[in-house]
């Protein structure tokens, strides 16, 4: 493998590999709760790439040589700071939504995205490499959550972001016990096409 190609592996990792829901499990509170329909997905996608990403992005410079508990603070000091013009600018944007998923966006603050992954991965590479990491795994984030809100909007309700298609399928998969089932599903096939790549690079590579 050419170091051209290991990097392009690497920087996608977090997209299936290590996705942060439905892999590793680092983030799945807020889509098995609150991605019940596919706007509240964009408003947890929107505000968990607005604090995580910035907050990532500012606290690179924070120098190495602090002590990792002060260092950790102090990521959720920028993070809090970042999460009020975020909560100010989704209020604005989407008034009702942002108010039923507020709880999700508060935990936004102290996610592990922000506060494991950067210590063991996206701190020990170079700046511009990092940037793009970080936005593939929160384009894993987006798509189990779109991927939640889609199925289970218009399961429970009959709608796809609110325009009615159909009558409601199951209305009870609006519920955190559902979510919980559906996300489980939807890893199970993320580490079955994440093994199916792994076998495929070894064929090719024999």
């Amino acid at each position: 493998m050419t170091a051209e190609n290991k990097k392009s592996h690497i920087n996608a990792d977090g997209l299936f590999r290590q996705n942060i829901v439905l892999m590793s499990g680092l983030v799945t509170a807020p889509i098995i709760v609150a991605a019940t329909t596919l706007q509240r997905a964009l408003v947890l996608t929107l505000s968990f790439f607005a604090i995580s990403y910035f907050s990532i992005l500012i606290c690179r410079f924070i120098p190495r040589k602090i002590v990792y508990t002060v260092r950790i603070l102090l990521y959720t000091i920028v993070a809090a700071a970042l999460f009020i013009p975020t909560v100010i600018g989704l209020r604005y944007l989407f008034p009702d939504t942002t108010k039923e998923v507020m709880l999700y966006i508060e935990l936004t603050v102290v996610n592990s995205l922000i506060l494991a992954k950067t210590e063991s991965r996206f701190y020990l590479e170079p700046y511009g490499r990092m940037a793009v990491d970080v936005l593939i795994y929160i384009a894993g984030y987006a798509m189990a959550a779109f991927a939640a809100g889609f199925v289970r909007e218009i399961l429970s309700y009959g709608t796809v972001f609110g325009f009615h298609v159909c009558e409601p399928i199951v209305p009870s998969a609006k519920s955190p016990f559902f979510g919980f089932i559906l996300v489980g599903i939807f890893a199970a096939l993320c580490r079955a096409a994440a093994g199916r790549r792994v076998s495929s690079r070894k064929e090719r590579g024999k």
